[in-house]
C-alpha cells in the first residue's frame, strides 16, 4: 500500500530535517494548533491549506491564504494533483512531498541528513531516473608535470544528462543530498568515468573523486573500489579525499593500506583550505597533496608571506616523498611563480577544460577542438 510522507524542518532544530505521515485526511496545514501540521510561520494563513486523498491519488488545496501555496515554485489556484518529488511551500514555510510503498512507520521521524530550512530542492524524482537510466556522462581535465608540461594524469568528472534537472554536479549533489541519495550519484560518476577511460589508448591515471558521506562508510567505499579495480585492473587509480575529512588518523592509516592492496594511491583534495591539518598529513601521508585554491590563485600577485607559506608546505611535504599539485591555475603568470615553488604538478583551464575525451594540447598552440564546458 502506498503511503504518504511530507518531509520539512518540524523539529526545534531548524538545521534537521523530519519525516511526517499523512495519516488523515484532509490533512490541513496551517498556523493553527492542532492542525495536521502546525507551521512555524508568521506568514502562513491559520488554516492554510489541507492535502486529500482522491481516487488513491494526492490532491492540495489551497484554501484561499493570505500568501499563497506554491507547488515547485509556481502559485497554485484551487484543486491540484501532486506526485512524489513535489516542493510545497505555504507561504515561506517549505516541504517535501514523498510516497514510498514500503514505508511502515506512522510517526513523525528524524530523517538522516541535514539541509537548510529554505534551501528544499526540487527534483528527486528527476534525479532517480537519472540514477536508474545512468543519464551521465563524464568529462577528464589533464594534470600537467611541471618539468615537461606532459600531461600525467586526469581527472575524472562528471556531468548530468537528464533534460529536466542541472547538468552541473553541484546542483545534482544539492538535489541528491537531501535525498540520501549522494553517494548514488557519486558511485555512478565514476563508474561511467572508468567505463569510457578503459577505451582509450593512453597511460594516463586517473584521479577519482569521492563524495565526503563516503568515507564515514570506508567498509562500503572500499568494496566500490574493489569491484572498479576488478573492472579496471589495468588503469592506473588515485582516489582523491578532502584533508578535512581525515578526523581517525588511524582509521585514514589502515583505509590508505587497503587502498595500497588495491593498488590505488590516495591524494589528499583542497590542502590547507582553512587549515592545514598537519598533523593528519605527518601520521597518515597521502601520495599526493592537492593545493587548495585559495594558497595558489593569484600567487603572482600574492604576498611574500603567502609565498613563503606555500613554499614552506612544498617542502615539507617533498621530505615525505608525497607529489604536489596546484589546481585551478587559469594564468601563465600563476603557472610560472607555481614552478618556481617547486610543485610537481599543475590543473586548471590552463592546460586545458574538463573535455569528454581525454586529449591534451601543450599551451599556445593551436586545440584541435574547443573543450566542452
Amino acid at each position: 500500500m502506498n503511503k504518504w510522507f511530507i518531509e520539512g524542518f518540524f523539529f526545534e532544530s531548524k538545521n534537521t530535517m523530519g519525516r511526517l505521515p499523512l495519516k488523515t485526511f484532509p490533512f490541513r496545514v496551517g498556523r493553527k494548533e492542532g492542525l495536521g501540521l502546525t507551521i512555524p510561520s508568521k506568514t502562513a494563513s491559520r488554516i492554510h491549506a489541507e492535502f486529500d486523498l482522491v481516487d488513491g491519488s494526492i490532491v492540495l488545496r489551497d484554501n484561499r491564504s493570505t500568501n499563497g501555496t506554491f507547488v515547485n515554485r509556481k502559485k497554485i489556484q484551487g484543486l491540484v494533483n501532486l506526485k512524489h518529488g513535489d516542493v510545497i511551500h505555504f507561504s515561506d514555510f517549505g516541504v517535501r512531498l514523498i510516497n514510498h510503498s514500503d514505508q511502515v512507520s506512522n510517526d513523525a521521524t528524524v530523517i538522516g541528513f541535514e539541509t537548510l530550512p529554505d534551501n528544499i530542492p526540487t527534483g528527486i524524482k528527476e534525479l532517480q531516473e537519472l540514477l536508474d537510466q545512468g543519464a551521465v556522462y563524464p568529462l577528464y581535465q589533464p594534470i600537467v608535470a611541471t618539468d615537461n608540461d606532459e600531461v600525467y594524469a586526469y581527472e575524472l568528472l562528471g556531468r548530468g544528462k537528464h533534460p529536466s534537472i542541472p547538468q552541473n554536479p553541484s546542483m545534482l549533489f544539492r538535489i541528491a543530498e537531501s535525498c540520501n541519495k549522494a553517494i548514488n550519484l557519486s558511485e555512478l560518476f565514476r563508474e561511467t568515468g572508468l567505463k569510457k577511460a578503459a577505451t582509450f589508448s593512453l597511460e594516463n591515471k586517473y584521479f577519482l573523486n569521492i563524495h565526503p558521506s563516503e568515507i564515514a562508510n570506508s567498509a562500503k567505499l572500499l568494496r566500490c573500489l574493489e569491484t572498479l579495480r576488478h573492472d579496471y585492473s589495468h588503469l592506473p587509480l588515485v582516489l582523491e579525499i578532502h584533508e578535512q575529512a581525515v578526523t581517525n588518523i588511524s582509521e585514514m592509516k589502515q583505509f590508505k593500506d587497503n587502498l595500497a592492496k588495491l593498488d590505488i594511491e590516495l591524494a589528499y583534495d583542497d590542502f590547507g583550505a582553512g587549515q592545514s591539518r598537519l598533523m593528519e598529513l605527518v601520521e597518515a601521508p597521502a601520495d599526493y597533496l592537492k593545493f587548495d585554491i585559495t594558497l595558489v590563485r593569484n600567487i603572482d600577485k600574492a604576498p611574500r608571506k603567502r609565498q613563503e607559506l606555500v613554499h614552506m608546505l612544498l617542502k615539507l611535504a617533498q621530505s615525505m616523498n608525497i607529489k604536489t599539485l596546484a589546481e585551478c591555475l587559469e594564468r601563465e603568470e600563476e603557472v610560472r611563480v607555481c614552478k618556481e615553488l617547486g610543485f610537481d604538478y599543475i590543473q586548471g583551464f590552463y592546460y586545458g577544460l574538463p573535455s569528454p575525451e581525454a586529449k591534451y594540447t601543450r599551451p599556445n598552440t593551436k586545440p584541435d577542438s574547443t573543450p566542452a564546458n
